[in-house]
């Protein structure tokens, strides 16, 4: 198996540099064919956050793009579990991927509520804010 580093990933999502973005696909193109590909969650996180900050993507775009990816074949992701339910709640939530991931492990560390000085964050069941 091998790990993709975030900025493969969004060159394979933005396509904004031909050369890496070719680059980027062979490598993913040979990957799922030989050993298949492996996601660890801080790379989930920063991708969306690339998306939405650097390249202003809109949070549907961001989901439909981040579903396309976690769905494709040969991928396994860290953590997936926390981060398909932290995807189900940012799709029609108000804060961030990255606070939907904290909320999620902290659920499943049995370590609830989160307290936070986010207000958006602080919207969500389970979240308390300070």
């Amino acid at each position: 198996m091998e790990t993709f580093d975030t900025n493969v990933l969004v060159r394979l999502l933005v396509a904004d540099d031909p050369d890496q973005c070719n680059r980027a696909e062979r490598a993913w193109r040979d990957a799922v064919e030989h050993s298949g590909i492996y996601l660890p969650l801080v790379v989930v996180v920063e991708l969306v956050w690339v998306l939405r900050i650097a390249y202003k993507f809109q949070r549907p775009t961001v989901v439909d793009s981040l579903r396309r990816l976690l769905g494709s074949q040969g991928v396994t992701v860290e953590r997936e579990s926390i981060v398909l339910a932290a995807l189900r709640q940012y799709e029609s939530g108000t804060a961030d991927f990255s606070d939907y991931v904290i909320l999620e492990s902290a659920r499943r560390g049995d370590a609830l509520p989160v307290r936070t000085f986010d207000e958006r964050f602080a919207r969500s069941n389970l979240v308390e804010l300070l």
